[in-house]
């Protein structure tokens, strides 16, 4: 088993990924997660914030790091890996707008949240990933009111039964495939 450690900009990825059912998922590829930490924003990717992150995981065990970072409204997915401080047992994901966007793209849980059948044919190009939710929920009548939160959200997809390979299913959410894509490569790797 690969023993994985991954860093992440704010504090709903975790939510998500430092789950029972993630660590199944990727156990399913030979990876094993020693842990989730949060940075607190990309200030923290720079060469020496990052460090007491890494620092974290590697403590733990880990022998393997990913990265996870939004896009935001960044232009360029290249230029926005280069910031993050690099090192070579590191691997930075890039998420296309923010983490929240691959909630649109999990067609079924989406649609069981906001209580109508949803489709958004291009996740990643949703500039309010939450907003976008939120009215839908309204909307449909599911929602009578639901605070603008993150965290919130979060753990509503996680209980409505959010995971990544879902979300990596929709054929225009290429983050969350290489996301995917990625933790099987490094599995095969080793």
């Amino acid at each position: 088993m690969v023993k994985l450690g991954i860093i992440c900009e704010g504090e709903t990825e975790p939510i998500i990924l430092d789950t029972v059912g993630f660590r199944a998922s990727i156990a399913q590829f030979g990876i094993e997660l020693i842990g989730v930490t949060q940075a607190g924003g990309k200030k923290e990717y720079g060469a020496e914030r990052i460090n007491k992150h890494r620092q974290i995981l590697l403590d733990k065990g880990a022998e393997h790091i990913y990265v996870l970072v939004d896009l935001d409204k960044d232009l360029c997915i290249t230029l926005t890996k280069q910031d993050v401080s690099q090192h070579p047992d590191q691997t930075v994901i890039v998420a296309v707008k923010e983490f929240e966007n691959w909630y649109l793209a999990d067609d079924s849980t989406l649609s069981h949240f906001v209580g109508v059948d949803t489709f958004i044919e291009f996740p990643e190009a949703d500039g309010d990933a939450i907003t976008t939710i939120i009215n839908l929920g309204l909307q449909s009548g599911r929602f009578n009111r639901f605070r603008k939160s993150k965290v919130l959200l979060a753990n509503a997809m996680k209980n409505n039964g959010f995971t990544i390979e879902n979300a990596a299913k929709h054929p225009n959410c290429p983050s969350a495939q290489y996301f995917l894509t990625k933790l099987q490569n490094l599995a095969s790797a080793n």
